[in-house]
């Protein structure tokens, strides 16, 4: 896992990649695609579901504009 770390930083340009990231995508891709926050915590072994939606989850531009579709079926 260093060595794929390593050759982000400095192969590829990702000068801020690390484990963390994989742990910050996963987290919100499940999320992005309707996983329950629960499953989500699961995953990533958290024990304080506040530590799995406040710091690993984080909101993206698709599952914005699919919850502003919903206010519009009101």
């Amino acid at each position: 896992m260093q060595r794929v770390s390593h050759i982000a930083r400095t192969e590829l340009g990702f000068d801020k990649f690390d484990y963390h990231s994989l742990r910050h995508t996963h987290a919100t891709m499940l999320a992005e695609k309707g996983a329950s926050p629960k499953y989500v915590q699961y995953r990533l072994g958290h024990k304080n579901i506040q530590v799995t939606m406040q710091i690993y989850q984080h909101l993206t531009n698709k599952m914005s504009t699919e919850n502003a579709q919903l206010l519009e079926l009101f």
